[in-house]
C-alpha cells in the first residue's frame, strides 16, 4: 500500500523533520494509480496516507461494481419487453442460442476496450474463460431430455453472462500492501519464515515484470497442532484473497474439484469452477486440507485432478465436468497441507513445494497465542482484549484448543457480569495443563 522504510535525514542546519518515500493510490475518472511522493516521516502522515489508500481502494471498488451495473442496464434496455425471467416461464428453450452469441460477443468487446491503458489499482482484470464459453451451456440445455438439468445450465449460462469474461486479480498497489503485511506476519507466525520468504520473493518478481502475482503451489508438512490450517486462514487475510477450504480426508473421488458426471441427475460443478468463473476473483487461495488421508479406489482417485490443476501450463485451460465449461485456473494459489510425507503420491509431491513446518519455540508459541487471541476477539469486541497474562497459558494449546478455550472464557466472563477476562475464566484442563482436546501434541510441555 505504501512504503515508508527510506527515510532521508535532514542537513544538520535545517529544522523540520526526515523525510520518506510513500505509495500515493490516486483514483483518476476510470481507474486508480500509484504515484511515488516524498513527505514528512510522522506517524500521522503514515496514518493519513493509509486512509487515501482505503479511500481509493472503496472508489475503485465502488467504479468497478458501477461498470458492472452499467452494462447489465444496457443489456436490459435491448429487449425491454422481455426479461430472461419471462421468457423462461414462456418455454423451455427461452434463448436463442445465435441472440446469445451476438450478445456475449458485444459484452466481450465492450468489456476489453474498457481494460485498454494502464490500470494500476488495487485490483486488475484476466480473461476467465474464452468469450463464447458459455454457449456450450445453451447447447447442452437444449439437447438434453432433462428439465432440471436444462434449467440449471441456463441459470449457469445468466451467473456467467451477468459476469463476463474477466475477472479480477492482484495488482501492483495490491502487491505492496501485501508485502507489507506480510512482515507482521512473519513477526507473529515467525516458524513459517520459510514460506513466507518464498510469497515476498514471488511477489517482488512479479512486480520487477510487471506481470500479476502467480504463486506456486505449497505443501505444508508437519505434526498436527504447528498450526498449518490457521497460518493459511491468516495468509490469505494478509493476501486479501478469498479462500476456499477443501479436507480430503472423507473425499473418494475428485468431482469436488473438477465437478461430477453429467449422466448422475445430482451433478454439480466443481469447487475449482465454483470458486474463479462464479465469482469476483480469479486468484483465490484453495486449502487442501489433509492431503495425506486420501485413499486412491480401484475405480477412482481423489487426487488425480491435481496432476492438471498444479501444473502451470495445463492449469490454463481446465474443464469442469459438470458445466462443461474450459476456463484459466493458473493462478489459483493451492496450498496443500499434510502430517505425513509418507501418504503423498510422489507426482503429486513434485508439484509442490514443500516446507518442513517445526513445532514453534516456547517464546514463539506466546505470540502465536496471542495472535489468535486477537483474531478472537474481533468477534467479541464489546469485551477488553485479553491481556497477556491471560493470553500466556494457552500457549501449549493447539491454535483450535485456543479458540475454544477463549470462547468458553468469554461466556464466563459474562456470566459472571465482567467485559475482561481474567485467567480463571479459562478452562481448568487449560490451568492445570490438561489436555482440553483429542490432540496430544502441544507447542509447550
Amino acid at each position: 500500500m505504501f512504503k515508508s522504510q527510506q527515510r532521508i535525514a535532514p542537513a544538520p542546519d535545517q529544522e523540520f523533520p526526515a523525510f520518506a518515500e510513500r505509495k500515493l493510490v490516486v483514483f483518476d475518472v476510470d481507474h486508480s494509480r500509484c504515484v511515488t511522493v516524498i513527505l514528512p516521516a510522522t506517524e500521522e502522515m503514515d496514518q493519513l496516507v493509509k486512509q487515501r489508500a482505503e479511500a481509493a481502494l472503496k472508489q475503485a471498488t465502488a467504479h468497478e461494481e458501477e461498470r458492472k451495473a452499467a452494462l447489465l442496464r444496457e443489456e436490459a434496455t435491448k429487449k425491454p419487453s422481455e426479461s430472461y425471467a419471462s421468457t423462461l416461464r414462456k418455454s423451455t428453450n427461452p434463448f436463442s442460442i445465435p441472440d446469445e452469441r451476438d450478445a456475449l460477443q458485444a459484452q466481450y468487446d465492450q468489456q476489453r476496450q474498457s481494460l485498454v491503458g494502464p490500470r494500476q489499482g488495487f485490483l486488475a482484470q484476466v480473461q476467465a474463460y474464452a468469450w463464447d464459453e458459455p454457449i456450450k451451456l445453451l447447447e447442452q440445455a437444449a439437447g438434453s431430455p432433462d428439465k432440471q438439468m436444462r434449467e440449471r445450465d441456463q441459470a449457469l449460462f445468466l451467473k456467467l453472462k451477468e459476469r463476463g469474461a474477466f475477472r479480477s486479480v492482484g495488482n501492483r498497489c495490491a502487491a505492496d500492501r501485501a508485502l507489507d503485511r506480510l512482515r507482521a506476519l512473519r513477526s507473529q507466525q515467525p516458524h513459517f519464515g520459510e514460506v513466507i520468504d518464498l510469497i515476498q520473493g514471488q511477489i517482488l518478481l512479479t512486480q520487477e515484470l510487471d506481470q500479476p502475482v502467480r504463486l506456486p503451489p505449497i505443501l505444508l508438512a508437519g505434526a498436527p497442532g504447528v498450526g498449518k490450517t490457521h497460518f493459511t486462514l491468516e495468509l490469505a487475510r494478509t493476501l486479501e484473497r478469498p479462500i476456499h477450504r477443501h479436507s480430503l480426508d472423507s473425499s473418494v473421488t475428485g468431482d469436488a474439484l473438477m465437478g461430477s458426471d453429467r449422466h448422475w441427475g445430482n451433478t454439480e460443478t466443481g469447487l475449482v469452477f465454483n470458486a474463479v468463473c462464479l465469482s469476483d476473483r480469479a486468484d483465490p487461495i484453495v486449502l487442501l486440507d489433509e492431503i495425506d488421508k486420501t485413499t486412491a479406489h480401484r475405480s477412482s482417485n481423489p487426487l488425480a485432478p491435481l496432476h492438471s490443476l498444479l501444473e502451470p501450463v495445463t492449469a490454463t485451460a481446465i474443464k469442469d465436468i459438470s458445466a462443461g465449461i474450459t476456463f484459466d485456473a493458473s493462478h489459483v494459489f493451492w496450498i496443500a497441507t499434510a502430517n505425513d510425507l509418507l501418504h503423498v503420491p510422489a507426482p503429486i509431491q513434485s508439484r509442490l513445494r514443500i516446507f518442513h513446518i517445526q513445532s514453534p519455540t516456547a517464546e514463539q508459541a506466546i505470540e502465536l497465542a496471542q495472535t489468535v487471541a486477537a483474531a478472537v476477539h474481533t468477534r467479541f469486541t464489546a469485551f477488553d482484549p485479553p491481556s497477556r497474562r491471560v493470553v500466556t497459558p494457552l500457549a501449549h494449546l493447539t491454535p483450535r484448543e485456543q479458540i475454544q478455550a477463549l470462547e468458553q472464557a468469554y461466556a464466563r466472563a459474562l456470566v459472571n457480569g465482567r467485559r475482561h477476562l481474567v485467567q480463571r475464566d479459562l478452562p481448568a484442563a487449560v490451568l492445570n495443563g490438561d489436555d482440553i482436546g483429542s490432540t496430544n501434541d502441544r507447542f509447550l510441555h
